[in-house]
């Protein structure tokens, strides 16, 4: 075992030394890259969160109320959403990135769509006689949409 030790010890003396420096040196800065990303992704997690319960306080995550003029209110707040949505979006893995995207779009065209008559369509009780609306309710679907945006922010 003392002959192993000799080898090495034998081995380090003759072996000149830069070589480990740099790949020291490569190991710290790869380790330091490596913290500054988490940092980056925790700020990009906690502002697409903070920009969803802020901006749509009203109806995310307890449902409170519809704004006035739904369309105009919610796409006032969709820049904002969407530069939020695109700095997350460099730290969704590979194989999680198509399923995000549609995430994304399927919550802008609802958006979008989302008018003042349809949500007073969804909250009228239906008239005896008539039948039932196969439209989904509108609070339904926008808080299904929300939590697949926020599915995304919880990756390891």
């Amino acid at each position: 075992m003392n002959e192993f030790f000799e080898q090495i010890a034998v081995y380090f003396e003759t072996v000149p030394l830069w070589p480990f420096l740099i790949f020291g040196f490569l190991g710290v800065v790869a380790l330091m890259i490596d913290i500054v990303n988490r940092k980056r992704r925790t700020y990009a997690i906690e502002n697409f969160r903070a920009t969803i319960e802020e901006e749509l306080a009203d109806m995310y995550p307890v449902h409170k109320r519809w704004p006035k003029n739904i369309n105009h209110y919610l796409t006032v707040r969709l820049p904002e959403m969407h530069q939020n949505f695109e700095v997350l979006r460099v730290f969704i893995p590979q194989k999680n990135l198509p399923e995000y995207n549609a995430d994304w779009n399927n919550f802008r065209d609802f958006c979008r769509n989302l008018t003042d008559e349809k949500i007073a369509a969804a909250e009228q009780s239906p008239v005896s006689g008539q039948p039932p609306s196969n439209e989904p309710d509108p609070k339904e679907v926008f808080h299904k949409l929300i939590e697949n945006l926020l599915k995304h922010t919880h990756f390891k």
